[in-house]
């Protein structure tokens, strides 16, 4: 698993899906999602199975 901490996490989703990266190497994207552990984030898995944990901090609420 490789977790890659970011400033704008919708961004990074959106720059992914414009590029057509899961249909492009055939890798599965999941949409952000607001964790108990106060992150929002998604998840790519790789071609090789490597698990992308890409997220941005959140404020507690």
């Amino acid at each position: 698993m490789m977790h890659l901490l970011v400033a704008d996490v919708n961004a990074w989703y959106a720059q992914l899906q414009s590029a057509g990266l899961a249909q492009k190497y055939a890798v599965t994207i999941t949409e952000p999602t607001l964790q108990p552990w106060h992150m929002i984030d998604f998840v790519v898995y790789d071609p090789s199975g490597v698990l992308w944990r890409i997220g941005q901090n959140s404020e507690p609420m």
